[in-house]
């Protein structure tokens, strides 16, 4: 069976540390491919771009990338997305389903619906971000995990946005093909 990683988040806007997590990710864990998955209504977000341009904006990130791929399982806005519903109905076999987090994330795991069940559907990758520690993980996060190693990263889908608004364009950070999607789509 496929070992597969699973990435999901907002993605508002997907940006070039996802890549490299996912990278990352398959490199070190041996894995077959990373699915992709924009959550269709983040329950925990106050505001977020539209399903369909957070969809196509990651589209775009890994349009070039053989090994990724990008679902819509949770493209319905009309209810919350949650992680634990969408991984039942993946039903893919948890000895080779790969959850991959950014550690802020996985931090404030608690907070999510069903979270204690988690671990019954899936294992655990968690990339260091910036501001966290390894001491920190290890007292807000339940489950056994791995590290994704490499350098930590230090972008944020919000530090970005508070950059294209003030177009501050930086494809470093983001493709080019995502920046005029953003500009051709009056996003941010």
């Amino acid at each position: 069976m496929m070992k597969i990683g699973i990435l999901g988040g907002t993605f508002d806007p997907p940006h070039k540390a996802h890549l490299k997590i996912a990278e990352r990710a398959i490199k070190q864990f041996h894995l077959d491919k990373v699915l992709f998955i924009p959550s269709g209504n983040p329950w925990q977000k106050k505001y977020a771009t539209s399903f369909i341009h957070r969809y196509e904006m990651t589209k775009i990130l890994i349009e070039d990338i053989n090994i990724f791929e990008i679902s819509d399982i949770e493209k319905s806005e009309d209810v919350p997305s949650y992680t634990f519903d969408t991984l039942t109905k993946l039903n893919h076999k948890k000895d080779n389903l790969y959850f991959i987090l950014g550690s802020d994330t996985a931090m404030n795991i608690r907070t999510w619906n069903n979270y204690e069940k988690l671990s019954e559907l899936t294992n655990f990758l968690i990339a260091l971000r910036k501001e966290d520690s390894v001491n920190n993980l290890k007292v807000n996060f339940p489950f056994d995990y791995e590290l994704i190693d490499g350098e930590k990263l230090d972008l944020s889908s919000t530090s970005l946005r508070n950059k294209l608004k003030e177009n501050l364009f930086n494809e470093e950070e983001i493709p080019l093909k995502i920046i005029q999607y953003i500009k051709k789509n009056s996003l941010y």
